[in-house]
């Protein structure tokens, strides 16, 4: 039987943490997405029936707003590990993790989408986004910048969360988890 206690076990580093057991940020995104779905979907969990109704298509509300608005945000930070990686080759092992997490956030941000909510997020109508952004000329400065980015999408995806209905809250609140994540790493490697 395997030792058990502080710094011993499996899973357990020389500071009895569980790195080496921790659960997969995609489990956590799509557990987190699983969870989503019955809020998204226009559950109302009042009353006898169904509960289930077909959002409607009037003006956008919170929820549709910080949605869009999340939309945008990985699809700036996308752009910015893209400039990054363009620029610099060297860096492309250490950010390409988590440039494919960003683009799974985005499928999953879109998938609860509703198209005719309001914002026009994906349809091909939206805002023209802005230049695409250069990514600094040191590698170092690149991983800075993309560290800061990721700080800063962390902390609007938290705040974003207590705004919003409990669904989406826990979908927000688990992309940002995986963007501090990758500002942790990102402090590493720099």
């Amino acid at each position: 039987m395997p030792e058990v206690g502080p710094g011993r076990g499996p899973g357990t580093g020389a500071r009895g943490s569980f790195a080496g057991t921790a659960v997969p940020r995609r489990a956590v995104l799509g557990g987190g997405a699983v969870l989503a779905v019955p809020f998204l979907g226009g559950c109302d969990g009042a009353g006898g029936g169904s509960g289930r109704t077909r959002p409607s298509a009037g003006p956008a509300g919170p929820d549709v707003t910080v949605l869009v608005g999340a939309i945008a945000a990985e699809q700036d930070l996308i752009a910015l590990y893209e400039a990054a990686r363009a620029a610099h080759a060297s860096l492309a092992r250490r950010i390409d993790p988590a440039l494919a997490r960003h683009r799974e956030h985005l499928a999953v941000l879109r998938r609860h989408y509703v198209p005719g909510s309001g914002d026009r997020a994906g349809e091909g109508s939206a805002a023209p986004r802005p230049a695409p952004p250069r990514a600094p000329e040191e590698a170092a400065e690149a991983l800075a910048a993309l560290r800061r980015a990721e700080s800063a999408s962390a902390a609007a995806r938290a705040a974003e969360a207590g705004r919003v209905a409990p669904g989406l809250a826990q979908l927000l609140a688990s992309v940002g988890a995986c963007e501090a994540g990758h500002a942790a790493a990102l402090a590493r490697t720099s």
